[in-house]
């Protein structure tokens, strides 16, 4: 059955098949294999992987997202930042990666961070003399902390497999992204007084006060979503629903960046994309009933029984690694979670670890070539060449295998946040 479900699984992803319809052909086909296969079965377990409440947070926190991409919301968040750093050394490509903080502590997507954030910022840094390269790999490096930064879609859709907190997870991501953010703020500063890159004029306390105020209606959707969670006044689901009417009456009817028109035009568009993923979660929670019935994971982990958590550790690194260059990161952690997570169980590795890490992993899959999400979300955004943009990502990239390596030799960076949280 084994290899008939791999055979299957490989084959139809070779052959360029849906993931969705791959996922189910070859758990179909390897359970008709053995003899075990009901097809009431599939659909009720297809089914089961959707009807949770805690996975109603992915589309709502998707949809807050596609609103926020397409009006004023990134805008601001930029002015505000622009207006405290821009004076320093590398005070634009700080402010960026700022916003991409704030704006992921917002929408919880990576990729629309490129879109609100990226599109603005970019042209302010060429005005600025920041070479095209850096500006490009900087923006795309900092959109990847939205996956990291709470609320994380990728750290709910983590817990929806393990049934770890997600509020855990989220204080987890919370000071990785903090970390990564400011290894990333650190070269910033030391690019720009190497490349003698001049400074912005400091901004007076009134243009400060001015684009606080401008931006207020803005970051307080960080106090519904943060506050509201970590409070106790609601879940991270309750928490995505009020963010979702947040940005709707903010974007519409306050800032007018959105007609009723165009938010018609959006709620499509997210609802296709939605609807993708959420098949896709169902399709994802049939292939792991399948592993499961053939005993896969107890066979990986008997396996690599006798080796090393650090051992262990690297292999599941080099797995996602390979995954996020492949195929985009909700796919990734729908197909390999339950595989991995029993391999890392068996070796004590600590589950809100394994789950940081493993977003370090995709979001530098996301980077990578030849398939790295963003690498293609940048090229629509910024109507530059695949070979125009790779290149600028390659000392970006080695900064995230820095920080990745830190998260995997030091527990201590993933759990000292999430230790304040009640599992």
């Amino acid at each position: 059955m084994t290899a008939v479900l791999l055979i299957l699984l490989f084959g139809l992803l070779i052959l360029g098949a849906p993931i969705y319809m791959t996922l189910v052909l070859s758990s179909a086909g390897a359970m008709l294999y053995g003899g075990g296969m009901n097809a009431v079965a599939i659909i009720q377990r297809m089914t089961a992987g959707i009807d949770k409440f805690s996975i109603m947070a992915v589309p709502f926190f998707m949809f807050c997202a596609d609103i926020m991409s397409h009006g004023e919301i990134g805008k601001r968040l930029i002015n505000v930042c622009k207006a405290f750093f821009g004076h320093m050394h590398g005070g634009l490509a700080i402010a960026t990666t700022i916003a991409c903080l704030i704006f992921g502590a917002i929408s919880g997507a990576g990729s629309a961070a490129v879109v609100a954030v990226g599109g603005i910022v970019y042209v302010l840094m060429k005005e600025g003399n920041y070479d095209e390269r850096f500006s490009l790999g900087l923006i795309l490096t900092t959109s990847t902390l939205a996956m990291l930064i709470p609320p994380s879609i990728a750290y709910i859709l983590y817990a929806n497999i393990t049934g770890d907190s997600i509020n855990t997870l989220f204080m987890s991501g919370l000071g990785g992204g903090i970390i990564f953010g400011l290894l990333l703020c650190i070269y910033s500063y030391v690019y720009a007084r190497i490349k003698k890159i001049p400074v912005l004029p400091k901004a007076s306390i009134g243009e400060r006060l001015k684009a606080l105020k401008e931006s207020l209606l803005s970051l307080g959707m960080i106090v519904i979503i943060l506050g509201g969670i970590y409070g106790g006044i609601c879940t991270a689901t309750e928490a995505a629903a009020i963010a979702c009417v947040y940005a709707v009456v903010i974007e519409v009817f306050v800032y007018r960046s959105i007609s009723i028109k165009e938010l018609f035009r959006v709620s499509v568009k997210s609802a296709q994309t939605i609807s993708m993923l959420m098949i896709l979660i169902a399709a994802g929670s049939v292939l792991s009933w399948t592993m499961t019935v053939m005993q896969l994971p107890v066979l990986l982990t008997n396996l690599l029984s006798g080796a090393s958590w650090l051992t262990v550790f690297l292999l599941i690194n080099m797995i996602f690694l390979i995954a996020g260059m492949f195929i985009d990161p909700n796919s990734a952690i729908i197909v390999l979670v339950p595989l991995i997570f029993p391999m890392a169980q068996a070796v004590g590795i600590n589950s809100v670890q394994l789950g940081t890490v493993m977003v370090i992993n995709l979001a530098i899959g996301m980077l990578s070539p030849p398939f790295g999400l963003n690498i293609f979300v940048g090229t629509s955004v910024f109507k530059k060449s695949f070979s125009e943009i790779v290149p600028g990502l390659f000392p970006f990239i080695a900064l995230s295998v820095i920080v990745l390596l830190l998260f995997t030799l030091l527990p201590e960076l993933s759990l000292f946040l999430s230790k304040l949280m009640p599992r």
